[in-house]
């Protein structure tokens, strides 16, 4: 209904809201999962074009990661191997045509097994076997070593226990110390307050104010994120007042209004 911001490098943006409006919507518009009928995403300054059902793909090749808000419908195919959904997407970079250099995929799954603590540590084990946090694990591994330049994340610790909360976490601010641009979406407002150098809040599909996480407190985000547009409390204002800065991603969706694509190949 009207959503325009902007993410700078090395900077995480949460996007706090409750459930229902619009979240979704807008991190599969910015993936190429979903069409967008009107609008500009612009990463480096240069516009992307993402509709059509390879808007994914030609995502991900702009420097476009993204870990969706849920992993078993969008992010794994459950009843293929750890190996296999470590590359799933990125395919292309195990082989041309029809070959896939399979020691090659293999060797990336070891490699991330060991970097992101994935367990059972086992290649060949189907992803459906693995708990909710090992699983997020295999997704964030996948996604965060492309080494993007943007990364999208929903829901980052739905679904995990305490554990692989903190090691998820740790994952996202070592990405914004690289230097990445992060846009997080959480309906855990603890989780967004923590992790978030900035927060907008989306209400029926529109950004209505942005916070300070330092000083922002949940009342001041309550009241915005139930449609009460409190923005003359001082720590909360209206969004679009940013200083000029260079920035790695610009979402400018003057009227988003997405298709319904929920056949389209998220690969």
């Amino acid at each position: 209904k009207g959503v325009s911001f902007q993410v700078r490098a090395g900077e995480i943006v949460g996007i706090a809201g409750v459930a229902g409006n619009g979240q979704s919507e807008l991190l599969e518009s910015i993936a190429g999962m979903r069409d967008q009928l009107l609008g500009t995403i612009r990463l480096n300054g240069e516009v992307l074009s993402l509709e059509g059902d390879d808007g994914a793909a030609r995502a991900r090749a702009a420097g476009l990661a993204h870990v969706p808000e849920d992993r078993l419908r969008m992010g794994l195919v459950t009843t293929f191997s750890e190996w296999e959904n470590t590359i799933l997407g990125y395919q292309h970079s195990y082989g041309s045509g029809p070959g896939l250099d399979i020691a090659k995929a293999r060797a990336t799954a070891e490699e991330y097994i060991k970097k992101f603590d994935i367990r059972p540590p086992n290649l060949d084990l189907k992803t459906a076997n693995f708990s909710g946090g090992n699983q997020q694990k295999i997704v964030l591994a996948r996604e965060m070593e492309r080494n993007p330049d943007v990364l999208i994340v929903g829901q980052p610790t739905r679904g995990v226990d305490i554990g692989a909360i903190e090691f998820i976490h740790n994952q996202i601010i070592r990405m914004r110390d690289a230097g990445k641009a992060i846009l997080l979406v959480s309906v855990e407002l603890d989780e967004i307050r923590s992790l978030a150098d900035r927060i907008l809040v989306i209400f029926d599909g529109q950004i209505v104010g942005e916070a300070d996480p330092a000083t922002a407190d949940e009342t001041e985000l309550g009241l915005l994120m139930t449609g009460s547009h409190a923005t003359e409390v001082g720590t909360v204002s209206e969004p679009g007042t940013l200083a000029p800065h260079e920035t790695p991603v610009q979402q400018t969706l003057t009227q988003m209004s997405p298709q319904d694509n929920s056949g389209k190949d998220p690969n």
